[in-house]
């Protein structure tokens, strides 16, 4: 599938879907020293690309302190963190402030559990308790299974950016969801 970014939102963060966690499975909050855990997470989760701690200095290092309110990691029954998302914000998306859903990743081996609508209901509970009326998301069309979960939970296309139209289309042909038609 070819790269095109999206934005995805939720005008309203009521009736956030409540997906419980699996068994053994629970999400913690940031702490030091987690800066190379969402690295190590993101490294083994992303495909595409390559981040490291650039990367998370570019998204978060001005913030740190906010951190331990909005960073989650996903804790396997083992104790180890095998995911992470974050309930952060954006202050200008179409003119107003956003709670942002982001960097949500979920190790391989542990995928197809349904972690991530678990992880999900938690960020997005996080970002209605922190004060958030709305929430929006930036992915990319490759993104497919990920696509289909924010999709569940109520996010729709952001039609007002870049290449949407195009984007979508490509999404489309590859996903049939009621959302999308």
């Amino acid at each position: 599938m070819e790269f095109v970014p999206v934005i995805m939102i939720r005008e309203d963060l009521r009736g956030i879907p409540q997906c419980p966690m699996p068994d053994g499975y629970r999400m913690r909050s940031f702490r030091r020293g987690d800066r190379a855990t969402w690295v190590r997470v993101e490294q083994a989760s992303e495909p595409w690309g390559a981040l490291d701690e650039n990367t998370f200095d570019r998204e978060f290092g001005n913030s740190l302190s906010v951190l331990a309110r909005r960073q989650l990691f996903l804790v396997a029954p083992d104790g180890s963190d095998v995911g992470t998302i974050t309930a952060w914000y954006t202050r200008r998306h179409l003119a107003r402030p956003w709670g942002r859903i982001h960097w949500l990743a979920i190790m391989p081996e542990h995928r197809r559990r349904g972690l991530s609508k678990s992880m999900m209901t938690v960020a997005m509970n996080r970002l209605r308790a922190l004060g958030h009326r709305r929430a929006m998301l930036a992915t990319d069309t490759r993104r497919i299974v990920a696509i289909r979960t924010y999709l569940d939970f109520g996010f729709v296309p952001d039609m007002t950016t870049g290449d949407a139209e195009r984007a979508w289309r490509l999404v489309r042909e590859q996903l049939d969801h009621p959302a999308l038609r």
